[in-house]
């Protein structure tokens, strides 16, 4: 079983660290660019574009194909991207790679769960799900330090280029050690839910990224095309998504608590991003060491919390969680008041980290707690996407509340979170579920 988790690992943590890399990279992809700030944030959201755009049908891919094949191709993907990536002497050579790499992300990410449901019983998922957990919790923190010293080092490119041997290795890694999980249905494939989903993603993404044109516009458009990708589902034989898979309770509750978990964390990281620098007067490298103490602390329970879930059920481990993050934030923001110095702020970071570590593994764990088999990989696809829609949406949020101070972003953000506390009581117990 090591080997395998092992190797999932090592496919997560590739993917997670080039999506936060290449944020040290502005200066130099604009300078690439003749100093077009707008080709370099192409750069940077392009991947962020495809990669929440395609995630619920790599899910459904690998339901069709087997997650096995899934991995491998996206890391094949990925690595040739990457290449691509490093090899650039445009500024549009580096935008189109940096697109194939989040098509390559998306096909990795969604294949984690379904292959520890396959390999793991239930009543070790969590742990599984909670190293899994760690290694992206470190990863977050990882890509910005490990990136600024590889581009002050070595250069941009080689920030791209050092994936190419991480995935040559994780490919051989993977045909060795993952065993091959056999397809869970012959189905055709749903191509206009596909291309509905998609679209109505990429727009729903755009319009929390994007510089240009008419961001209203495209949330509109997303939210019609997913109204109309309900519809087109609930009439198609063989929907892209089942619609069962949102009557299951435990899905839809541990799903709302996962996508919670990331809207407050990625609002709050902008919040402390834009105090260490503004407020403190710290560096990149200072803004990176402010979040150190939460991904540790994430990284150390994340385990925990999955073996907790494993015997008892994820109920009181999510609902605790989301209280540690209400009150880590809530103890932040009241240290903002009469601005302290970072290593103050390590505390009530270190709990909103705890309150991670006690989310991000027991909500994946109880959200396929009860599902069939064949609905995993597709569950897996559309808990990714939640997150990540999640995530930008917090950001969103933030950012607007900061127009009228900090302090309301922060009251925001602990509110939601403990609204989510609130809603993880609904979740039922472990006992329960073991016997219905």
């Amino acid at each position: 079983m090591r080997g395998p988790l092992a190797v999932l690992c090592l496919a997560v943590f590739v993917v997670m660290v080039d999506s936060t890399i290449v944020q040290v990279m502005v200066p130099d992809l604009v300078a690439m660019a003749g100093g077009s700030l707008e080709q370099a944030l192409w750069a940077v959201n392009g991947f962020v574009l495809v990669y929440a755009s395609l995630l619920v049908t790599a899910g459904r891919l690998g339901g069709r194909y087997g997650p096995r094949a899934l991995l491998l191709a996206g890391l094949a993907l990925f690595g040739l991207a990457s290449l691509a990536c490093g090899l650039a002497a445009e500024p549009w050579q580096v935008i189109a790679a940096r697109l194939a790499q989040g098509a390559g992300g998306a096909l990795i990410v969604p294949q984690s769960l379904t292959i520890i449901a396959n390999a793991f019983p239930r009543d070790r998922r969590g742990m599984a799900l909670g190293v899994v957990s760690t290694t992206m919790a470190l990863a977050a923190v990882v890509g910005p330090l490990g990136g600024g010293l590889i581009v002050s080092t070595w250069g941009w490119r080689w920030a791209f280029l050092a994936n190419v041997p991480i995935c040559a290795v994780a490919i051989l890694l993977v045909r060795a050690l993952v065993p091959v999980a056999p397809p869970y249905r012959s189905a055709a494939l749903d191509l206009v839910g596909v291309a509905l989903v998609i679209g109505a993603l990429a727009a729903l993404t755009y319009a929390l990224i994007g510089t240009a044109g008419n961001p209203a516009a495209f949330a509109v458009g997303g939210i019609l095309t997913l109204v109309l990708f309900g519809w087109w589902e609930r009439r198609h034989t063989h929907p892209l998504t089942p619609p069962r898979l949102f009557r299951d309770r435990a899905f839809v509750l541990a799903g709302w608590l996962g996508c919670a978990q990331f809207l407050v964390l990625s609002g709050l990281m902008l919040v402390i991003s834009l105090h260490v620098r503004n407020v403190l007067g710290g560096s990149a490298l200072d803004t990176a060491l402010a979040f150190l103490p939460m991904a540790i602390a994430a990284g150390i329970l994340s385990p925990l919390a999955g073996a907790i879930t494993d015997r008892t059920g994820g109920r009181t481990v999510l609902t605790s969680g989301m209280l540690a993050m209400a009150a880590g934030v809530a103890g932040f923001a009241a240290l903002t008041v009469r601005p302290a110095p970072l290593l103050v702020l390590a505390i009530p970071l270190a709990v909103v980290g705890c309150g991670v570590g006690l989310v991000m593994a027991p909500a994946s764990a109880e959200a396929v707690s009860t599902l069939p088999p064949d609905l995993v990989p597709v569950a897996s696809g559309v808990l990714n996407t939640g997150r990540q829609v999640a995530a930008l949406l917090g950001i969103a949020v933030a950012g607007g509340a900061l127009r009228a101070g900090s302090m309301l972003a922060l009251t925001l953000l602990a509110g939601i979170a403990v609204l989510a506390a609130a809603s993880g009581l609904l979740l039922r117990s472990r006992s329960r579920v073991l016997t219905t």
